[in-house]
Formats: structure tokens, C-alpha cells, sequence
């Protein structure tokens, strides 16, 4: 039996519909939420939250942050968005599958089997790939490293601010002690460092308000 199958038995026992599935995993995003909805199962957060909220969380915040609506094509400019350096191919895909690899079974190789087998492998190679192997985080890295490597990539380094950026929201924790407020004070400085390369807020500001004139 395929991952890919494997993912769909599981989704369909969950009550799924399964034409819907198979509908749904031809598209890229579509095919990212059932990886991540398969990969995080059972898993929980220490709020008791389902896990695979994190990613779908991250999603949002992305779209929210460029200013993607769901099923409206005129709400953003692609082409504008990479003249102010502001990455869109893959960058919902990876919000999605960001800590698939890190914490499942999946290696970026199998993830790039199940795209392929829905024939989105080429997109899966040009836009997904490297920043996914670069976000994948090695426990026995220093974290600080971890960030310069996430910030190889303008895709691995927007999905990795934004990862933090939730997981710095004190209300989505099951508790905030000290150990919780000097975490959000790192990652606050590493988002900081983040766009002080790339300067995505800057640039997504700067698009909006072109965007907005167009």
C-alpha cells in the first residue's frame, strides 16, 4: 500500500469523503493539508490542542499576512509580490508540511513520492523540496545555526518566522512561566533577525499599498 493510500484510509475513517480526497490531492495545498493531517495524527499540544492546528495556523497567518482569500484570484498579484522579494510558489505548502519531516516518519523524499504520485512532483522539486529540508530542524543543531539556515532560503525563512510568530501567542499555551516568556524572547529576537535580512514586513507593506493602487 501506497503513503499516499495510507493517508487516505486514515482520513476516510475519520469521515472524509473520498472522492473528495482524491479530488482535492491534485491540487498542491490541498494535497499539503492531507500530509499534515496524517502525519500529526493523534498527536497533541500541551493545551490538549490537535497538533496539526499548529501548520494550519501558520497557514492562515500567511495568507492573512499577503492577503490571499480563499477562492478570490484577483485578491493578490503574483508577479508584484516577487518584485517587492515576497515569496508565494510553495510558501502555503510549506506553512503545511514545515514539521512533517521533523516530527514524523516521513523523510522529504517520501513527501516528494506522494507528490509525485499525484503528479505535482515537478512543483513539489522547484518550490518545496529545499526550503522543507532547510526548516526541518535537527535537535542536535544549535538552535541559532538553525535559524541561519532556515534563512538559506526566502521560503524557509518566511515559514520559520511565522512559526514562531505562532508559537509565541501566550494564548494558545497551556500555561506561561518564565521558561515560556525567555522561549518568546528568543524567538522574538530570531524573527527580528529574520527580517532584518529579508525585510518582509517592510516589503509586504510596501506591496499592499502598490497593490492597492493598481
Amino acid at each position: 500500500m501506497s503513503r499516499l493510500q495510507e493517508i487516505w484510509n486514515y482520513l476516510v475513517d475519520l469521515g472524509y469523503d473520498e472522492e473528495g480526497l482524491i479530488s482535492n490531492a491534485h491540487t498542491t495545498v490541498g494535497l499539503s493539508m492531507q500530509i499534515a493531517e496524517y502525519a500529526h495524527r493523534g498527536v497533541k499540544r500541551e493545551n490538549g490542542d490537535d497538533y496539526v492546528n499548529h501548520p494550519y495556523r501558520c497557514l492562515h497567518i500567511y495568507r492573512e499576512f499577503v492577503g490571499i482569500i480563499p477562492n478570490d484570484y484577483n485578491c493578490i498579484d503574483v508577479d508584484l509580490m516577487y518584485e517587492y522579494n515576497i515569496p508565494y510558489d510553495g510558501v502555503q505548502e510549506l506553512c503545511l508540511l514545515h514539521d512533517v519531516v521533523e516530527d514524523s516518519d516521513f523523510s522529504v523524499d517520501e513527501v516528494g513520492e506522494i507528490f509525485n504520485e499525484c503528479e505535482l512532483g515537478q512543483y513539489y522539486d522547484l518550490y518545496i523540496r529545499k526550503p522543507l529540508e532547510l526548516i526541518t530542524h535537527d535537535k542536535n543543531d544549535d538552535y541559532e545555526e538553525y535559524i541561519l539556515k532556515c534563512s538559506k532560503h526566502p521560503s524557509s525563512a518566511l515559514v520559520k518566522m511565522i512559526d514562531m510568530q505562532d508559537n509565541v501567542n501566550a494564548f494558545t499555551l497551556a500555561y506561561y512561566d518564565k521558561d515560556k516568556y525567555e522561549r518568546s524572547f528568543k524567538y522574538f529576537k530570531y524573527i527580528f533577525l529574520i527580517n532584518k535580512v529579508f525585510e518582509f514586513i517592510e516589503n509586504v507593506n510596501k506591496y499592499k499599498k502598490a497593490f492597492n493602487k493598481m
